[in-house]
């Protein structure tokens, strides 16, 4: 499997990883097929990213693009993020992806409208597993 420049460098330097303590919302997605999990801490202010951490234990595309998706929503609104925000997007940012994994783009994006999903349902005052 060849990886590009531009994934290995995300890869090796990963933006933003790590937890928010008290973020506003956490989206994960756990691919039951692989075992790999994805997960994005938010926190917004008047309706804005602010701030945006992941954690992921997966392949090294998996990594890289949840790399990518964090530093792509920080400054963006989430109605911006809901419509701008996709795999799509997340690769053409990185580059390439090898063949067959496509899936960690895919990943990547759905813990991020999972995390603006669960955004909304806390300020409704629904209750949210962060887990």
């Amino acid at each position: 499997m060849e990886y590009t420049e531009a994934l290995l460098n995300e890869f090796y330097n990963p933006a933003n990883v790590g937890v928010i303590k008290g973020a506003s919302a956490v989206g994960k997605i756990v691919d039951d097929e692989s075992g790999e999990i994805v997960k994005i801490y938010i926190t917004v202010e008047k309706n804005k990213v602010i701030d945006a951490k992941f954690q992921t234990y997966g392949c090294v595309p998996s990594i890289a693009c949840s790399s990518v998706a964090t530093r792509m929503i920080i400054g963006l609104t989430l109605d911006e993020i809901t419509a701008n925000i996709t795999a799509g997007a997340i690769t053409k940012e990185i580059g390439k992806l090898p063949e067959g994994k496509n899936r960690s783009a895919e990943m990547a994006e759905a813990a991020v409208k999972a995390a603006v999903k669960n955004y909304y349902r806390k300020a409704k005052g629904e209750k949210v597993d962060e887990d």
